[in-house]
Protein backbone atom coordinates (compact mmCIF):
# COMPACT_ATOMS: atom_id res chain seq x y z
CA UNK A 1 0.00 0.00 0.00
CA UNK A 2 1.51 3.83 -0.86
CA UNK A 3 1.22 6.80 1.63
CA UNK A 4 -0.76 8.59 -1.30
CA UNK A 5 -3.26 5.56 -1.74
CA UNK A 6 -4.17 5.82 1.78
CA UNK A 7 -4.06 9.47 2.14
CA UNK A 8 -6.33 9.56 -0.69
CA UNK A 9 -8.66 7.31 0.64
CA UNK A 10 -8.77 9.32 3.92
CA UNK A 11 -9.29 12.67 2.03
CA UNK A 12 -12.07 11.08 0.24
CA UNK A 13 -13.59 9.62 3.14
CA UNK A 14 -13.34 12.92 4.74
CA UNK A 15 -14.77 15.07 2.09
CA UNK A 16 -17.71 12.58 1.70
CA UNK A 17 -18.52 12.36 5.66
CA UNK A 18 -18.57 16.06 5.62
CA UNK A 19 -21.40 16.49 3.10
CA UNK A 20 -23.52 13.41 4.75
CA UNK A 21 -23.10 15.06 8.51
CA UNK A 22 -23.98 18.88 7.00
CA UNK A 23 -26.71 17.60 4.91
CA UNK A 24 -28.29 15.53 8.06
CA UNK A 25 -28.11 18.39 9.81
CA UNK A 26 -29.80 20.39 7.79
CA UNK A 27 -32.74 17.94 7.21
CA UNK A 28 -32.65 17.63 11.02
CA UNK A 29 -33.76 21.07 11.40
CA UNK A 30 -36.01 20.66 8.27
CA UNK A 31 -37.23 17.92 9.42
CA UNK A 32 -38.24 19.65 13.37
CA UNK A 33 -39.72 22.41 11.60
CA UNK A 34 -42.02 20.61 9.18
CA UNK A 35 -43.27 18.38 12.09
CA UNK A 36 -43.81 21.21 14.30
CA UNK A 37 -46.23 22.31 11.29
CA UNK A 38 -47.93 19.09 10.69
CA UNK A 39 -48.31 18.58 14.26
CA UNK A 40 -50.18 22.07 14.75
CA UNK A 41 -52.81 21.95 11.47
CA UNK A 42 -53.39 18.25 11.96
CA UNK A 43 -53.70 17.45 15.32
CA UNK A 44 -52.55 14.67 17.31
CA UNK A 45 -55.03 12.52 16.20
CA UNK A 46 -55.06 12.96 12.75
CA UNK A 47 -50.90 12.88 12.89
CA UNK A 48 -51.25 9.90 14.34
CA UNK A 49 -53.08 8.09 11.38
CA UNK A 50 -50.43 9.66 8.77
CA UNK A 51 -47.48 8.02 11.38
CA UNK A 52 -49.40 4.70 10.86
CA UNK A 53 -49.21 5.33 6.81
CA UNK A 54 -46.31 6.63 6.96
CA UNK A 55 -44.66 3.70 8.87
CA UNK A 56 -46.73 1.06 6.35
CA UNK A 57 -45.04 2.64 3.40
CA UNK A 58 -41.65 2.26 5.43
CA UNK A 59 -42.44 -1.47 5.54
CA UNK A 60 -44.22 -2.37 2.27
CA UNK A 61 -40.56 -0.41 0.84
CA UNK A 62 -38.39 -2.48 2.33
CA UNK A 63 -40.18 -5.64 1.27
CA UNK A 64 -40.06 -3.74 -2.40
CA UNK A 65 -36.17 -3.05 -2.55
CA UNK A 66 -35.72 -6.48 -1.65
CA UNK A 67 -32.20 -5.79 -0.39
CA UNK A 68 -30.79 -4.57 -4.04
CA UNK A 69 -29.36 -1.68 -2.61
CA UNK A 70 -26.49 -3.40 -0.18
CA UNK A 71 -26.39 -5.85 -3.23
CA UNK A 72 -25.21 -2.80 -5.49
CA UNK A 73 -22.67 -1.70 -3.39
CA UNK A 74 -21.64 -5.34 -2.44
CA UNK A 75 -20.68 -5.97 -6.14
CA UNK A 76 -20.52 -2.72 -7.55
CA UNK A 77 -17.82 -1.43 -6.60
CA UNK A 78 -15.09 -4.73 -7.39
CA UNK A 79 -16.28 -4.46 -10.91
CA UNK A 80 -15.70 -0.75 -10.84
CA UNK A 81 -12.27 -1.56 -9.40
CA UNK A 82 -11.15 -3.20 -12.08
CA UNK A 83 -12.16 -0.62 -15.21
CA UNK A 84 -15.41 -3.15 -15.20
CA UNK A 85 -18.55 -0.27 -16.05
CA UNK A 86 -20.17 -3.00 -18.39
CA UNK A 87 -20.28 -5.37 -15.44
CA UNK A 88 -21.46 -2.65 -12.90
CA UNK A 89 -23.70 -1.56 -14.99
CA UNK A 90 -25.14 -5.16 -15.31
CA UNK A 91 -25.61 -5.33 -11.68
CA UNK A 92 -27.21 -2.14 -11.97
CA UNK A 93 -29.86 -3.30 -14.40
CA UNK A 94 -30.91 -6.30 -12.72
CA UNK A 95 -30.79 -4.73 -9.41
CA UNK A 96 -33.50 -2.14 -11.46
CA UNK A 97 -35.54 -4.90 -13.01
CA UNK A 98 -35.62 -6.88 -9.32
CA UNK A 99 -37.23 -3.46 -8.04
CA UNK A 100 -39.67 -3.53 -10.72
CA UNK A 101 -40.98 -6.54 -10.13
CA UNK A 102 -41.24 -6.58 -6.42
CA UNK A 103 -42.36 -3.15 -6.24
CA UNK A 104 -45.62 -4.57 -8.68
CA UNK A 105 -46.22 -7.45 -6.74
CA UNK A 106 -46.13 -5.31 -3.27
CA UNK A 107 -48.39 -2.76 -4.77
CA UNK A 108 -50.52 -5.25 -5.97
CA UNK A 109 -50.89 -7.25 -2.31
CA UNK A 110 -51.12 -3.72 -0.82
CA UNK A 111 -54.31 -2.49 -2.73
CA UNK A 112 -56.04 -6.15 -2.51
CA UNK A 113 -55.49 -5.85 1.19
CA UNK A 114 -56.68 -2.36 1.91
CA UNK A 115 -59.31 -3.60 4.27
CA UNK A 116 -57.25 -5.92 6.36
CA UNK A 117 -54.94 -3.30 6.70
CA UNK A 118 -57.22 -0.39 8.22
CA UNK A 119 -59.81 -2.90 9.74
CA UNK A 120 -57.75 -6.01 11.46
CA UNK A 121 -54.37 -4.49 11.59
CA UNK A 122 -54.43 -0.79 12.99
CA UNK A 123 -58.72 -0.87 13.69
CA UNK A 124 -58.43 2.54 11.59
CA UNK A 125 -60.79 3.31 9.04
CA UNK A 126 -59.03 6.49 7.70
CA UNK A 127 -56.51 4.46 6.47
CA UNK A 128 -58.46 3.18 4.06
CA UNK A 129 -58.40 6.21 2.03
CA UNK A 130 -55.03 6.66 2.25
CA UNK A 131 -53.70 3.06 1.39
CA UNK A 132 -53.99 3.68 -3.14
CA UNK A 133 -51.64 7.00 -1.98
CA UNK A 134 -49.65 5.06 0.37
CA UNK A 135 -49.53 1.99 -3.28
CA UNK A 136 -48.39 5.04 -5.66
CA UNK A 137 -45.60 6.15 -3.05
CA UNK A 138 -44.16 2.05 -2.76
CA UNK A 139 -42.24 2.48 -6.31
CA UNK A 140 -40.34 5.63 -5.57
CA UNK A 141 -39.99 4.72 -2.02
CA UNK A 142 -38.13 1.53 -3.14
CA UNK A 143 -35.94 2.76 -5.92
CA UNK A 144 -34.83 5.90 -3.55
CA UNK A 145 -33.03 2.82 -1.76
CA UNK A 146 -32.15 1.17 -5.37
CA UNK A 147 -30.92 4.67 -6.08
CA UNK A 148 -29.04 5.48 -2.95
CA UNK A 149 -27.03 2.77 -2.85
CA UNK A 150 -26.13 3.06 -6.39
CA UNK A 151 -25.11 6.75 -5.23
CA UNK A 152 -22.64 5.56 -2.50
CA UNK A 153 -20.95 2.57 -4.98
CA UNK A 154 -19.75 5.53 -7.31
CA UNK A 155 -18.59 7.35 -4.33
CA UNK A 156 -20.99 10.04 -4.14
CA UNK A 157 -22.58 8.82 -0.84
CA UNK A 158 -22.94 13.18 -0.02
CA UNK A 159 -25.50 13.45 -3.23
CA UNK A 160 -27.68 10.66 -1.37
CA UNK A 161 -28.07 12.34 1.81
CA UNK A 162 -28.59 15.68 -0.06
CA UNK A 163 -31.50 14.24 -2.03
CA UNK A 164 -33.36 12.13 1.55
CA UNK A 165 -33.10 14.88 3.93
CA UNK A 166 -32.85 18.25 1.48
CA UNK A 167 -35.40 17.41 -1.36
CA UNK A 168 -37.51 15.02 -0.33
CA UNK A 169 -38.15 17.15 3.01
CA UNK A 170 -38.62 20.41 1.42
CA UNK A 171 -40.81 18.77 -1.32
CA UNK A 172 -42.76 16.66 1.42
CA UNK A 173 -43.25 20.89 3.16
CA UNK A 174 -44.29 22.94 -0.08
CA UNK A 175 -46.61 20.47 -1.69
CA UNK A 176 -48.31 20.11 1.81
CA UNK A 177 -48.57 23.82 2.40
CA UNK A 178 -50.20 23.87 -1.39
CA UNK A 179 -52.80 21.13 -0.91
CA UNK A 180 -53.58 22.86 2.27
CA UNK A 181 -54.66 26.00 0.78
CA UNK A 182 -57.26 23.84 -1.12
CA UNK A 183 -58.36 22.53 2.07
CA UNK A 184 -56.62 18.97 2.47
CA UNK A 185 -55.15 17.94 5.49
CA UNK A 186 -54.37 14.29 6.17
CA UNK A 187 -54.56 13.18 2.57
CA UNK A 188 -52.43 16.20 1.40
CA UNK A 189 -49.91 14.96 3.78
CA UNK A 190 -49.80 11.78 2.33
CA UNK A 191 -49.55 13.06 -0.86
CA UNK A 192 -46.84 15.34 0.12
CA UNK A 193 -45.11 12.26 1.35
CA UNK A 194 -45.67 10.80 -2.07
CA UNK A 195 -44.12 13.64 -4.13
CA UNK A 196 -40.86 13.68 -1.84
CA UNK A 197 -39.99 10.47 -2.66
CA UNK A 198 -40.66 10.95 -6.33
CA UNK A 199 -38.56 13.86 -6.41
CA UNK A 200 -35.98 12.47 -4.56
CA UNK A 201 -35.56 9.45 -6.62
CA UNK A 202 -36.07 12.13 -9.85
CA UNK A 203 -33.13 14.16 -8.86
CA UNK A 204 -31.08 10.88 -7.70
CA UNK A 205 -31.46 9.31 -11.10
CA UNK A 206 -30.58 12.55 -13.18
CA UNK A 207 -27.15 12.73 -10.62
CA UNK A 208 -26.97 8.70 -11.59
CA UNK A 209 -27.19 9.53 -15.46
CA UNK A 210 -25.07 12.97 -14.75
CA UNK A 211 -21.97 10.95 -13.33
CA UNK A 212 -22.11 7.29 -14.04
CA UNK A 213 -23.71 7.74 -17.31
CA UNK A 214 -22.33 4.10 -18.25
CA UNK A 215 -24.98 2.77 -15.56
CA UNK A 216 -28.15 4.05 -17.31
CA UNK A 217 -26.83 4.16 -21.18
CA UNK A 218 -24.04 2.10 -21.72
CA UNK A 219 -23.21 -1.38 -22.78
CA UNK A 220 -24.04 -4.35 -20.30
CA UNK A 221 -22.07 -7.33 -19.58
CA UNK A 222 -23.33 -9.21 -16.30
CA UNK A 223 -20.22 -10.94 -14.59
CA UNK A 224 -22.03 -11.70 -11.32
CA UNK A 225 -24.74 -15.25 -11.67
CA UNK A 226 -28.51 -14.42 -10.44
CA UNK A 227 -28.01 -16.90 -7.52
CA UNK A 228 -25.59 -14.73 -6.70
CA UNK A 229 -27.36 -11.47 -6.55
CA UNK A 230 -30.53 -13.19 -5.46
CA UNK A 231 -29.02 -15.04 -2.04
CA UNK A 232 -27.34 -11.59 -1.22
CA UNK A 233 -30.67 -9.58 -1.77
CA UNK A 234 -32.54 -12.08 0.08
CA UNK A 235 -30.13 -12.06 3.18
CA UNK A 236 -30.61 -8.25 3.17
CA UNK A 237 -33.67 -7.88 3.07
CA UNK A 238 -33.99 -10.09 6.20
CA UNK A 239 -31.67 -7.51 7.84
CA UNK A 240 -33.40 -4.52 6.78
CA UNK A 241 -36.56 -5.99 8.67
CA UNK A 242 -34.33 -7.34 11.75
CA UNK A 243 -33.17 -3.82 12.24
CA UNK A 244 -35.89 -2.25 11.69
CA UNK A 245 -37.52 -4.12 14.21
CA UNK A 246 -34.45 -3.43 16.59
CA UNK A 247 -34.97 -0.14 15.95
CA UNK A 248 -38.40 0.52 16.75
CA UNK A 249 -38.87 -2.54 19.43
CA UNK A 250 -38.18 0.01 22.72
CA UNK A 251 -40.50 2.39 22.02
CA UNK A 252 -43.41 0.06 21.03
CA UNK A 253 -43.15 -1.67 23.63
CA UNK A 254 -42.75 1.06 26.14
CA UNK A 255 -46.61 1.94 24.72
CA UNK A 256 -47.91 -1.66 25.03
CA UNK A 257 -46.09 -1.95 28.83
CA UNK A 258 -46.13 1.33 30.03
CA UNK A 259 -47.89 4.87 29.58
CA UNK A 260 -47.90 7.27 26.88
CA UNK A 261 -46.02 9.66 29.10
CA UNK A 262 -43.32 7.39 29.34
CA UNK A 263 -42.81 7.08 25.56
CA UNK A 264 -42.68 10.87 25.54
CA UNK A 265 -40.11 11.04 27.98
CA UNK A 266 -38.26 8.37 26.38
CA UNK A 267 -38.81 9.20 22.83
CA UNK A 268 -36.58 12.52 23.81
CA UNK A 269 -34.07 11.06 25.48
CA UNK A 270 -33.53 8.56 21.97
CA UNK A 271 -33.69 11.25 19.10
CA UNK A 272 -30.82 13.42 21.59
CA UNK A 273 -28.69 10.44 22.01
CA UNK A 274 -29.29 9.12 18.93
CA UNK A 275 -27.87 11.88 17.55
CA UNK A 276 -24.48 10.82 18.05
CA UNK A 277 -24.86 8.20 15.36
CA UNK A 278 -24.65 11.25 12.89
CA UNK A 279 -21.07 11.27 13.03
CA UNK A 280 -20.67 7.61 12.54
CA UNK A 281 -23.18 7.01 9.66
CA UNK A 282 -21.50 9.66 7.83
CA UNK A 283 -18.41 7.97 7.89
CA UNK A 284 -19.73 4.63 7.38
CA UNK A 285 -21.34 5.52 4.27
CA UNK A 286 -18.76 7.27 2.58
CA UNK A 287 -16.00 3.99 3.89
CA UNK A 288 -18.75 1.05 2.82
CA UNK A 289 -17.82 1.35 -1.03
CA UNK A 290 -14.27 1.57 -0.06
CA UNK A 291 -14.43 -1.83 2.06
CA UNK A 292 -15.83 -4.15 -1.08
CA UNK A 293 -13.20 -2.65 -3.32
CA UNK A 294 -10.46 -3.42 -0.98
CA UNK A 295 -11.53 -6.48 0.51
CA UNK A 296 -12.16 -8.29 -2.59
CA UNK A 297 -8.88 -6.94 -4.50
CA UNK A 298 -6.81 -8.64 -1.35
CA UNK A 299 -5.75 -4.82 -0.21
CA UNK A 300 -6.33 -6.39 3.55
CA UNK A 301 -3.50 -3.77 4.87
CA UNK A 302 -5.10 -0.41 3.65
CA UNK A 303 -8.50 -1.83 4.76
CA UNK A 304 -7.17 -2.43 7.90
CA UNK A 305 -5.84 0.96 8.54
CA UNK A 306 -8.36 3.43 7.01
CA UNK A 307 -10.78 0.97 9.10
CA UNK A 308 -8.50 2.01 12.32
CA UNK A 309 -7.98 5.78 11.34
CA UNK A 310 -11.99 6.25 10.54
CA UNK A 311 -12.35 4.33 13.63
CA UNK A 312 -10.42 6.83 15.63
CA UNK A 313 -11.37 10.03 14.06
CA UNK A 314 -15.43 8.78 14.86
CA UNK A 315 -14.58 8.33 18.35
CA UNK A 316 -12.76 11.64 18.98
CA UNK A 317 -15.70 13.76 17.32
CA UNK A 318 -18.31 11.72 19.21
CA UNK A 319 -16.79 12.01 22.80
CA UNK A 320 -16.61 14.92 23.37
CA UNK A 321 -20.49 15.28 22.43
CA UNK A 322 -21.33 12.26 25.21
CA UNK A 323 -19.08 13.88 27.76
CA UNK A 324 -21.16 17.28 27.85
CA UNK A 325 -24.49 15.21 27.57
CA UNK A 326 -23.49 13.48 31.07
CA UNK A 327 -22.51 16.61 32.12
CA UNK A 328 -25.09 19.01 30.91
CA UNK A 329 -28.03 16.62 29.17
CA UNK A 330 -30.38 17.47 31.96
CA UNK A 331 -30.38 21.43 31.32
CA UNK A 332 -31.03 20.26 27.54
CA UNK A 333 -33.98 18.10 28.63
CA UNK A 334 -35.56 21.07 30.60
CA UNK A 335 -35.91 22.65 26.87
CA UNK A 336 -38.35 20.47 26.06
CA UNK A 337 -40.12 20.75 29.36
CA UNK A 338 -39.44 19.98 33.02
CA UNK A 339 -41.18 16.39 33.05
CA UNK A 340 -38.51 15.50 30.18
CA UNK A 341 -35.69 15.79 32.43
CA UNK A 342 -37.48 12.80 34.36
CA UNK A 343 -35.67 10.84 31.14
CA UNK A 344 -31.63 12.03 31.21
CA UNK A 345 -30.76 8.83 32.95
CA UNK A 346 -31.60 6.69 30.30
CA UNK A 347 -30.52 9.60 27.91
CA UNK A 348 -27.06 8.73 29.31
CA UNK A 349 -27.04 4.78 28.88
CA UNK A 350 -28.71 4.83 25.51
CA UNK A 351 -25.67 7.42 24.41
CA UNK A 352 -23.27 4.85 25.89
CA UNK A 353 -25.02 2.29 23.85
CA UNK A 354 -24.12 4.60 20.60
CA UNK A 355 -20.96 5.05 21.75
CA UNK A 356 -20.25 1.39 21.78
CA UNK A 357 -21.14 1.35 18.21
CA UNK A 358 -18.92 3.80 17.18
CA UNK A 359 -16.21 2.31 19.35
CA UNK A 360 -16.15 -0.62 16.93
CA UNK A 361 -16.75 0.91 13.61
CA UNK A 362 -18.28 -0.36 10.61
CA UNK A 363 -18.28 -3.69 11.74
CA UNK A 364 -22.11 -4.51 10.31
CA UNK A 365 -20.87 -3.01 6.88
CA UNK A 366 -17.52 -4.96 7.25
CA UNK A 367 -19.26 -8.30 7.56
CA UNK A 368 -21.92 -7.67 4.67
CA UNK A 369 -19.56 -6.06 2.11
CA UNK A 370 -16.92 -8.46 2.38
CA UNK A 371 -19.10 -12.05 1.56
CA UNK A 372 -20.16 -12.60 5.06
CA UNK A 373 -23.76 -11.24 5.24
CA UNK A 374 -25.10 -14.54 6.62
CA UNK A 375 -23.43 -13.58 9.98
CA UNK A 376 -24.89 -9.85 10.14
CA UNK A 377 -28.10 -11.08 9.50
CA UNK A 378 -27.54 -14.22 12.54
CA UNK A 379 -26.27 -11.56 14.39
CA UNK A 380 -29.25 -8.91 14.22
CA UNK A 381 -32.13 -11.76 14.42
CA UNK A 382 -30.64 -13.05 17.47
CA UNK A 383 -30.10 -9.55 19.48
CA UNK A 384 -33.73 -8.62 18.37
CA UNK A 385 -34.93 -11.29 19.72
CA UNK A 386 -33.01 -10.38 22.96
CA UNK A 387 -34.18 -7.27 23.02
CA UNK A 388 -37.55 -8.02 23.11
CA UNK A 389 -36.95 -10.56 25.83
CA UNK A 390 -35.10 -7.54 28.02
CA UNK A 391 -37.67 -4.87 27.28
CA UNK A 392 -40.25 -7.79 28.48
CA UNK A 393 -38.24 -7.73 31.69
CA UNK A 394 -36.79 -4.70 32.35
CA UNK A 395 -39.92 -2.10 31.28
CA UNK A 396 -42.37 -3.32 33.74
CA UNK A 397 -40.06 -2.87 36.70
CA UNK A 398 -38.02 0.55 35.77
CA UNK A 399 -40.32 1.74 32.85
CA UNK A 400 -37.91 4.48 31.06
CA UNK A 401 -35.11 3.60 32.28
CA UNK A 402 -35.59 -0.21 31.60
CA UNK A 403 -36.17 0.60 28.03
CA UNK A 404 -32.80 2.17 27.70
CA UNK A 405 -30.59 -0.31 29.52
CA UNK A 406 -32.23 -3.16 27.53
CA UNK A 407 -31.91 -0.97 24.08
CA UNK A 408 -28.04 -0.13 25.27
CA UNK A 409 -27.13 -4.00 25.76
CA UNK A 410 -28.63 -5.08 22.81
CA UNK A 411 -26.87 -2.60 21.10
CA UNK A 412 -23.38 -3.52 22.68
CA UNK A 413 -24.02 -6.61 22.40
CA UNK A 414 -24.38 -6.96 18.33
CA UNK A 415 -21.77 -4.53 18.34
CA UNK A 416 -19.24 -6.47 20.26
CA UNK A 417 -20.05 -9.80 18.66
CA UNK A 418 -19.44 -7.96 15.22
CA UNK A 419 -16.54 -7.01 16.31
CA UNK A 420 -15.06 -10.45 16.85
CA UNK A 421 -16.31 -11.73 13.68
CA UNK A 422 -14.62 -9.28 12.11
CA UNK A 423 -11.37 -9.73 14.08
CA UNK A 424 -11.91 -13.99 13.34
CA UNK A 425 -13.47 -13.86 9.47
CA UNK A 426 -11.32 -10.88 7.99
CA UNK A 427 -8.54 -10.66 10.16
CA UNK A 428 -8.22 -6.86 10.79
CA UNK A 429 -8.61 -5.19 14.24
CA UNK A 430 -9.13 -1.52 15.05
CA UNK A 431 -7.42 -0.84 18.20
CA UNK A 432 -3.84 0.35 18.50
CA UNK A 433 -1.85 2.07 21.40
CA UNK A 434 -2.62 5.67 20.26
CA UNK A 435 -6.19 4.91 21.32
CA UNK A 436 -5.03 4.98 24.78
CA UNK A 437 -4.65 8.81 24.09
CA UNK A 438 -8.22 8.97 23.53
CA UNK A 439 -9.00 7.35 27.13
CA UNK A 440 -6.69 9.86 28.85
CA UNK A 441 -8.37 12.60 27.30
CA UNK A 442 -11.90 11.40 28.21
CA UNK A 443 -10.98 10.93 31.64
CA UNK A 444 -9.41 14.26 32.23
CA UNK A 445 -13.02 16.28 30.33
CA UNK A 446 -15.30 13.80 31.60
CA UNK A 447 -13.81 15.03 35.06
CA UNK A 448 -14.21 18.88 34.97
CA UNK A 449 -17.22 18.22 33.60
CA UNK A 450 -18.62 16.35 36.55
CA UNK A 451 -16.97 18.84 38.29
CA UNK A 452 -18.49 21.86 37.33
CA UNK A 453 -21.91 20.10 36.93
CA UNK A 454 -21.74 19.85 40.75
CA UNK A 455 -20.73 23.29 41.40
CA UNK A 456 -23.21 25.08 39.16
CA UNK A 457 -27.13 25.69 39.05
CA UNK A 458 -29.45 24.66 36.45
CA UNK A 459 -28.49 26.53 32.97
CA UNK A 460 -30.57 28.10 30.36
CA UNK A 461 -30.00 26.63 26.81
CA UNK A 462 -27.42 28.85 25.30
CA UNK A 463 -24.81 28.49 28.46
CA UNK A 464 -25.57 24.89 28.34
CA UNK A 465 -24.77 24.86 24.66
CA UNK A 466 -21.41 27.07 24.80
CA UNK A 467 -20.00 24.91 27.53
CA UNK A 468 -20.42 21.72 24.78
CA UNK A 469 -18.00 24.20 22.96
CA UNK A 470 -15.72 24.21 25.74
CA UNK A 471 -16.02 20.59 26.52
CA UNK A 472 -14.69 19.95 22.81
CA UNK A 473 -12.30 22.53 23.02
CA UNK A 474 -10.81 20.61 26.42
CA UNK A 475 -10.65 17.29 24.89
CA UNK A 476 -8.72 18.28 22.06
CA UNK A 477 -6.56 20.51 23.61
CA UNK A 478 -5.61 17.35 26.06
CA UNK A 479 -5.49 15.23 22.84
CA UNK A 480 -3.53 17.84 21.56
CA UNK A 481 -1.11 17.99 24.07
CA UNK A 482 -0.39 13.92 23.80
CA UNK A 483 -0.24 14.40 19.94
CA UNK A 484 -2.37 13.92 17.67
CA UNK A 485 -2.10 11.11 14.93
CA UNK A 486 -1.10 11.90 11.66
CA UNK A 487 -4.25 10.33 9.63
CA UNK A 488 -6.32 12.54 12.48
CA UNK A 489 -4.90 15.51 11.51
CA UNK A 490 -5.81 14.58 7.57
CA UNK A 491 -9.28 13.66 8.11
CA UNK A 492 -10.41 16.59 10.22
CA UNK A 493 -8.17 19.24 8.70
CA UNK A 494 -10.01 17.81 5.71
CA UNK A 495 -13.38 18.09 6.99
CA UNK A 496 -12.93 21.66 8.51
CA UNK A 497 -11.35 22.62 5.30
CA UNK A 498 -14.33 21.77 3.71
CA UNK A 499 -16.69 23.23 6.04
CA UNK A 500 -14.76 26.57 5.30
CA UNK A 501 -15.48 26.14 1.81
CA UNK A 502 -19.27 25.30 2.25
CA UNK A 503 -19.68 28.71 4.50
CA UNK A 504 -18.12 30.48 2.09
CA UNK A 505 -19.48 29.59 -0.91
Amino acid sequence: MSKSDSDGHLIHVAKQATGVMTYQFIGLALGFGSNLIFARVLGAELLGVFVLAQTTLLVLSLAASFGVGPMLLRFMPVALSHGDREGAAAVFAVGARIVLITSAITIAITLLGRNVLADRIFHEPRLLDLTPIIAIAVLPAAFIKLLGFALRAIKQTARETFCVEIVAKSVKLLVFLILLSAGLRLTGLAWALAASYAAATTVMAFIIDRHARYLTRGPRVTTVSTRQIFTFSVAMTFVAFMNYSLSITDRMMLGILSTSEDVGIYNIAFLISNMLSLVFMGFNNAFSPLISELHHNDRKEELHDLYSSLTRTVLIIVLPALIWIVGFGDDLLLFFGRDFRAGYLAMVILGVGVLTRCAVGSVGTLLMLSGHQVYNAVNIAAVTAGNIALNLFLIPRYGVLGAAIATAISLAVINVVGLIEVRLLIGIWPYRLSYLKLVAATAVTLGGNLYLRAHTPELPLVPAVLLLVATSVVFLGVLALMGIEEDDRILIGRMMGRIRQRKRG
